[in-house]
């Protein structure tokens, strides 16, 4: 349902001996005309890799005890996205949780079970009693007082009853414990799911940051390319050179712009690590499945709003749950309007008994029978226990529809998302070619001095602008596929 992305190559020009800066390229204007070449020439961002690879903080006092990773067994350093959701689906305490919670309702089944069973019980006992003879305490010591009145018994019983007819009480509190099992179970799978999404929304945040930072990199570059311009026309007599300490400002606003976005893919490499279950100091980060996205968008329809609530209303656990839980009440108001329902059962048992005071003479006993017991009054609990479950039933009623309305607007602003993102994602990709152009543009001709210092700053603060708004494009609409998966209830098959 999600439509398949279109991959595209990414052209990075090599950098010249005497420029920093390789990665910016800008789309020739003549191609732009050819849609069949665009997504070739589109001007490219610099990878992942690069950003990696500085050191925290790029600028400053590095600090390697609080950033320091260690890993853990089992974990890869570099995980896909199924990979990581299989690592937080077998780790997430709030999922070991809600399993504990699925194991309480089956014990409430059996327990449940029970009252259909026979109930079979052995008994044996042994006792020996004595009573001293005498009146009263003077005589005690007297022969008289001294006699011992004592005796023994010994007997052994085996008794079995089974309920016959309840009115079918029972069996609504079976029904009642199954189907409120069953609804704990579709919780389960929708608490999964939302982990699923959880880390799959960590998973492309840190990408984002992690491409940020080799964006934020590439532009502190073309700063330093521009101080050198600036340098070489001051040496040429061409700019006063007051024009140096200006670019050296906006270069020092790279910097910091720098460390400000390392500092907050560190703080989410400590979130991606924590929605997997891991330690909070794991080495663990995401491979990046965007490429292609700076160059092309996704190709294919999206499925029509009716459709795709269908397929939510099918598929979402939640819509299940919300289902099963007016079943699992109206059960128990079936259960509740029995409390008065007469009730008949079988009794038996069969024993051996001492019968003289040595514990001798053993006799069998025994006894069999049925017993029909027929409510007449209990001071109101059953009218009670109606009203409760019937109020019971209308919230539940009242909760499943609150579901399927959530689940409708869930999907239609997904819908809605990923539309929009598509289309934002192409803009923020004609703006970022258009200011690496226009960049390049600029350096040209304040090298030849047909341009002013304010020209060039503009056009690097509108590149950093345009490439800050493509990266943030390209990872929301990942983003936003995954929140129609979940959406749909289809991101854990």
């Amino acid at each position: 349902m999600i439509a398949a992305l279109v991959l595209a190559a990414m052209v990075y020009p090599q950098p010249s001996a005497s420029s920093p800066a390789p990665h910016l390229d800008a789309t020739p204007a003549a191609s732009q005309a050819d849609p069949t070449r665009a997504s070739a020439e589109h001007a490219a961002l610099p990878p992942i890799d690069t950003g990696l690879a500085l050191p925290y903080p790029a600028y400053g006092s590095p600090q390697p005890q609080i950033v320091t990773t260690r890993p853990a067994a089992g974990v890869p350093a570099i995980v896909t996205l199924a990979e990581a959701t299989a690592i937080a689906i077998a780790r997430a305490p709030s999922l070991e949780a809600a399993r504990g919670e699925v194991a309480l309702d089956d014990a409430s089944v059996a327990l449940a079970r029970t009252g259909l069973a026979p109930d079979a019980s052995i008994s044996a006992s042994s006792q020996y009693s004595y009573v001293q003879g005498g009146s009263n305490v003077a005589a005690a010591s007297s022969a008289a007082s001294s006699t011992l009145l004592s005796g023994q018994s010994n007997s052994g019983s085996l008794s079995l009853s089974q309920l016959i007819f309840d009115g079918g009480k029972i069996r609504a509190k079976i029904d009642a414990a199954s189907l409120t099992r069953d609804a704990t179970r579709a919780t389960y799978r929708r608490d999964a799911q939302g982990v699923v999404y959880d880390v799959a929304t960590a998973y492309y945040t840190l990408l984002a940051d992690e491409r940020t930072v080799a964006v934020d990199e590439e532009l502190l570059r073309e700063n330093i390319v521009s101080e050198n311009l600036v340098r070489a026309q001051i040496r040429a007599g061409t700019v006063a050179g007051a024009d140096l300490s200006t670019q050296l400002a906006t270069t020092a606003n790279a910097r910091t712009t720098l460390v400000s976005a390392q500092g907050t893919m560190q703080n989410d490499r400590v979130a991606f690590a924590t929605a997997l279950g891991l330690a909070a100091d794991t080495d663990v980060l995401p491979r990046d499945d965007t490429q292609g996205l700076e160059t092309a968008t996704p190709a294919g329809p999206l499925p029509a709003f009716a459709t795709a609530l269908e397929i939510a209303y099918a598929e979402r656990p939640d819509i299940a749950e919300a289902r099963l839980t007016v079943a699992a009440d109206e059960a128990s108001l079936r259960g509740a309007r029995r409390g008065l329902s007469p009730s008949l059962s079988f009794s038996g048992s069969k024993g051996l008994e001492s019968s003289n005071v040595g514990g001798g003479a053993i006799r069998n006993d025994g006894a069999i029978g049925v017993s029909l017991t027929i409510p007449v009054y209990d001071q109101g609990i059953t009218h009670a226990n109606i009203a409760s479950s019937r109020a019971s039933v209308a919230i539940a009623t009242a909760n499943a529809a609150t579901a399927r309305l959530t689940v409708a607007q869930d999907v239609r602003q997904a819908l809605i998302s990923i539309v929009s993102d598509r289309a934002t994602l192409d803009q923020t990709r004609a703006a970022y070619d258009s200011a690496v152009t226009s960049l390049r543009s600029t350096q040209g001709q304040y090298r030849v001095g047909v341009s002013t210092l304010p020209s060039l700053i503009q056009a690097e603060t509108t590149l950093a602008s345009a490439a800050t708004n493509i990266v943030n494009a390209i990872y929301r609409l990942r983003i936003a596929e995954n929140n129609l998966r979940y959406a749909l209830g289809t991101n854990l098959q």
